[in-house]
C-alpha cells in the first residue's frame, strides 16, 4: 500500500525555508523603514534651507548679515559675502540622522540693485 503526503522531515524542511525567509524579510523592512525616516530629514533640510533663503531675499541688501538659528530639528547657519552688487549666502543646515550628525550645505547669490 502507497502512503500519499508529506512526511515530517518535509514538513519541517519546509517550515525552517519559510521561517529564513520571514526573517529576511523583517530585516529588510527595517533598513527600509530607516533609509525613509533617513530621506525625510534630508528634504526637511531642504526645505529648511529653501525657507532662509526666501527669508534672507526679502531682507534688505544693507541688513544681510551672517546668523544662525535653530528650528528643531534642524540647526540652519548662514555666512554673507559681498563682492560688489552680489551677496553670496553659503548656508549649512545640521541635524542628527542614524544617531549620528548630519551636515548638508547651500549656496545662493543675490542681486543688490543699486
Amino acid at each position: 500500500m502507497t502512503r500519499r503526503g508529506f512526511s515530517l522531515v518535509e514538513v519541517m524542511v519546509a517550515i525552517l525555508i519559510l521561517t529564513v525567509g520571514i526573517l529576511a524579510l523583517a530585516g529588510t523592512s527595517a533598513r527600509v523603514v530607516k533609509l525613509i525616516s533617513q530621506g525625510g530629514r534630508m528634504g526637511g533640510s531642504s526645505i529648511a534651507a529653501e525657507g532662509r533663503f526666501e527669508l534672507l531675499r526679502a531682507t534688505s541688501c544693507a541688513s544681510l548679515a551672517n546668523g544662525s538659528t535653530v528650528d528643531w530639528p534642524y540647526t540652519v547657519a548662514w555666512t554673507v559675502t559681498t563682492s560688489g552688487n552680489l551677496r553670496t549666502i553659503a548656508l549649512t543646515v545640521s541635524y542628527a540622522t542614524s544617531g549620528r550628525a548630519r551636515t548638508d550645505s547651500y549656496s545662493t547669490t543675490i542681486s543688490c540693485a543699486v
